[in-house]
């Protein structure tokens, strides 16, 4: 017999029902920062076996996201998923009582409903107060490996100002790009990765004054790792300052930095007046794309523009660090091997 609960954010529930799923556990400590950022959730249980899960997160005021919809194959006959979700539309219509004119977002699209027991986007009425993921029809290819084109730099400004998004090479791999500050536009990112919403996106610029559009200081020794390793593969983790969207570094005090050495990025980061949202050019959990054909296929028609600018030099992701009490912390091994 299948019984619905509210509010139970057990993590090692979370990832027996991932695992139910076929989907790789997650680190405990990020799932539980995840989990304590959720409003609302709903569990299925059969006889005390997790069998399906849903969850509301968001500011309650501004905007809200209905995500993480699962529910074990085995189950997915018995409407379980519809019965969750249902449940979950019930208090989006509590929240927008309260505030009108909150943006509601959810994952997935036709196919992704149908396969947990919905017939229609209608049947959900999404139409009324669901907004899904933005597509486009066909992305615009740019072959810029041999030189910029400056009309087409231009229409990537003009895409990035008006909320769209690209993918272009950096010195590690492809990246996803959009406005940093554009809550919207973020949004989109998350929806076309398939991105868990507990993990933040990472930022890159091409100066230390646009660092300082998202960050809260700059340090002396912050400043002496931007000077030697910068432009290249180190990524900087400081504290957001409050311009920063919480969507961007998943409601974190912290955002990931770095300045790219690439010719085509640092063209971009220059002529767009803010730092760019930028995460691998892959579906979450798979390889990162290092050349077109790595990613075309799974994000033609999801992104603005792609651009081509060749195999990327280094072929792996940066080192990450932070500074704290003086000391560098290194959180990833990259390609840079930090020396003081």
């Amino acid at each position: 017999m299948i019984s619905y609960v509210e509010n139970i954010n057990n993590v090692i529930e979370y990832n027996e029902l991932l695992e139910k799923m076929g989907l790789e556990r997650e680190n405990e400590i990020i799932i539980k920062q995840a989990l304590n950022k959720t409003l609302f959730s709903i569990s299925a249980y059969d006889y005390g076996e997790i069998v399906g899960y849903g969850r509301i997160i968001g500011d309650e005021t501004l905007y809200i996201y209905i995500e993480d919809l699962m529910v074990v194959e085995d189950y997915r006959n018995q409407k379980i998923g519809t019965t969750i979700m249902y449940k979950l539309l019930d208090k989006v219509e509590e929240y927008k009582k309260l505030s009108p004119n909150i943006k509601v977002y959810v994952k997935g699209d036709s196919k992704f409903f149908k396969k947990f027991g919905f017939k229609s986007k209608k049947e959900m009425n999404i139409e009324e107060h669901l907004i899904l993921a933005n597509t486009v029809k066909d992305s615009k290819l740019f072959n810029w490996e041999e030189e910029i084109d400056e009309k087409e730099l231009e229409e990537v400004i003009e895409t990035l100002d008006n909320d769209g998004l690209i993918i272009f090479p950096t010195d590690t791999v492809y990246g996803i790009a959009c406005n940093s500050l554009s809550e919207r536009a973020i949004q989109k990112v998350f929806e076309i990765k398939n991105r868990a919403r507990y993990k933040p996106i990472n930022v890159l610029t091409d100066s230390v004054d646009k660092m300082l559009q998202v960050v809260e200081t700059i340090n002396p020794i912050e400043r002496e790792l931007i000077k030697k390793y910068m432009p290249g593969a180190l990524t900087i983790i400081f504290n957001k300052n409050n311009n920063t969207p919480d969507i961007l570094t998943a409601g974190l005090d912290t955002i990931g930095i770095r300045i790219p050495n690439n010719e085509i990025a640092l063209r971009i980061l220059s002529s767009f007046p803010y730092p760019l949202a930028v995460t691998s050019a892959n579906i979450s959990g798979e390889k990162d794309g290092v050349e077109l054909n790595d990613f075309i296929s799974k994000f033609d028609g999801k992104v603005d523009i792609i651009i081509d600018g060749g195999k990327t030099q280094l072929q792996k992701p940066s080192t990450i660090v932070r500074v704290e009490n003086d000391n560098i912390e290194v959180i990833r091994e990259g390609d840079i091997k930090i020396e003081l």
